[in-house]
């Protein structure tokens, strides 16, 4: 599933959408289901909304019924919530196992993208 993952990561990158963060987590109460976690610069209060529409709508056409299913949240949080701070110390493709981060378990995880240092306006993106 994975692989899925980073096809959602390499559609976003292509529409110059790059992450400070993406997770896929199985956490807390669900621990049978993921959680998919975005930080991003370009995510913001106003669009929000229509950002969450447009990776559901990329989501539904790159996962299977079964893999769809087995996803219970899309999360949008910023940068410096000390989830996302913690979760930015581990590297992209790291896995998480049986973890406390800020209060909450993870029962598995992957990072699929981990850039700490990325600064980002939308016609130019550095990487310090």
């Amino acid at each position: 599933m994975v692989e899925e993952f980073t096809k959602i990561l390499n559609i976003l990158t292509k529409q110059n959408k790059p992450v400070w963060l993406f997770a896929c987590l199985k956490m807390d109460e669900f621990v049978d289901k993921w959680s998919l976690i975005f930080s991003a610069p370009w995510i913001t209060e106003e669009n929000g909304r229509t950002e969450l529409l447009e990776i559901l709508e990329i989501t539904k056409k790159n996962l299977n019924d079964e893999n769809l299913s087995s996803i219970a949240r899309i999360v949008f949080m910023s940068k410096d919530e000390h989830l996302i701070e913690e979760l930015l110390k581990k590297n992209s493709g790291e896995e998480i196992n049986d973890e406390r981060i800020n209060g909450n378990i993870i029962h598995e995880g992957y990072i699929i993208e981990s850039n700490p240092n990325l600064i980002w306006n939308q016609n130019i993106i550095l990487f310090k």
